[in-house]
């Protein structure tokens, strides 16, 4: 078991049984240790009791895909500030408070609606439409 995706699919089926999103997922190899990071959400935040059940569940399950390697398992979550990495994200927290970087000026806004190139967001009480594209950096508040 080698790749993220292939990890992913394992086991985002025993986070949906948790109530839990994976927002991110990294694996890195060396020396026959095999290091899983992943960060996941849950809507109404997420506790250490959420993490910690969640490596319960998660790692023999991740000890059978990696046999005879080392496994180190790490769970965060994604942190008040967090930097959007992928578009993926925006559709897991969706209600969320943003700052959005747009060209040269930050603005704050609600996240409502997630598109496969584009955003909806509510600034100032008002609905808008933001192509991704045209986001240069975005954080959750």
């Amino acid at each position: 078991m080698e790749t993220d995706e292939q990890v992913k699919n394992i086991i985002s089926p025993l986070l949906d049984g948790m109530e839990l999103s994976l927002v991110e997922i990294s694996i890195g190899r060396q020396r026959g240790n095999v290091k899983v990071n992943l960060v996941l959400y849950k809507e109404g935040g997420i506790s250490l009791d959420h993490l910690t059940r969640a490596q319960k569940v998660l790692r023999p399950r991740l000890e059978l895909e990696y046999d005879r390697e080392n496994l180190s398992l790490e769970i965060s979550s994604p942190g008040i500030s967090r930097v959007i990495k992928s578009p993926h994200e925006y559709s897991i927290f969706i209600g969320r408070q943003f700052r959005l970087l747009l060209d040269e000026e930050w603005v704050d806004c609600i996240l409502k609606e997630t598109g496969v190139d584009n955003i909806m967001v509510e600034i100032e009480k008002k609905i808008t439409e933001i192509p991704i594209h045209d986001i240069k950096k975005a954080k959750l508040v």
